[in-house]
């Protein structure tokens, strides 16, 4: 069958648009990350953003702990940010001190450049802090939901150990790594939410662990995202 180039070229226009995929660039800083959690009922630590020196300040002054300490972490789009080194010479892009030193910091990393193993060489810039209270951890887990490939839909990833290095230690021991895949027409099961809880090897309320589970889905679900990661999720006293 013969068709005139007016025909094909619409024919081909149909075919392009029909071949669209949806792409999505929307990244939330840790900061912004915990005021959504807290939203969905999700325990997050406290803590509140600065983008000046100012901001510090009054921030420091309200997260402080029993001892004057405070946790100042650079937010960009990156892990490794701990281990990370500012191009100032400044060695660590998370840091535990004390208000008084809080300032002294803050000043060698707003504004500044952190490169870190997810950075590249080029490294990313940090325009604002996250001034969070010191927690007094038990341990560390490592909880994620993300969209599979393979499945088509949603699967649950956990740890027991670290959170921090969690791409060292899934090369070193990917027996360690759990994953439970999600059917997306039903949602996250009871049943999974506390083979989940357990596979964590939660030590406290196993039943409260399942919940906080749940209300993770349910934050992946509502707000349609790739990707919710829990970078570092802890027990704390």
């Amino acid at each position: 069958m013969l068709r005139s180039p007016q025909t094909l070229l619409r024919y081909g226009q149909t075919a392009a648009l029909t071949q669209l995929q949806q792409l999505r660039f929307l990244n939330v800083h840790e900061y912004q990350g915990a005021e959504l959690m807290s939203k969905f009922g999700i325990n997050v630590p406290p803590g509140k953003p600065a983008f000046s020196l100012d901001d510090v300040k009054k921030a420091a002054e309200a997260m402080k702990d029993e001892n004057n300490q405070v946790v100042l972490k650079s937010q960009i789009y990156a892990g490794g940010r701990g281990l990370g080194k500012f191009t100032n010479g400044l060695q660590g892009g998370v840091h535990i001190c004390t208000v008084d030193r809080a300032l002294d910091l803050a000043k060698q990393m707003l504004g500044q450049t952190l490169v870190t193993k997810q950075t590249g060489p080029a490294g990313k810039p940090v325009n604002t802090l996250y001034i969070a209270k010191k927690m007094k951890l038990k341990r560390e887990m490592y909880f994620a939901i993300l969209l599979d490939r393979k499945t088509a839909g949603p699967v649950m990833i956990g740890c027991s150990e670290g959170g921090t290095s969690i791409e060292d230690l899934a090369e070193k021991f990917p027996e360690k790594i759990i994953k439970i895949p999600v059917d997306i027409r039903t949602g996250i099961t009871d049943e999974q939410a506390m083979q989940m809880a357990k596979g964590l090897a939660v030590t406290g309320d196993v039943n409260a662990a399942a919940q906080q589970i749940k209300n993770l889905y349910k934050l992946f679900a509502s707000c349609d995202c790739t990707m919710v990661e829990v970078g570092v999720h802890c027990s704390w006293l």
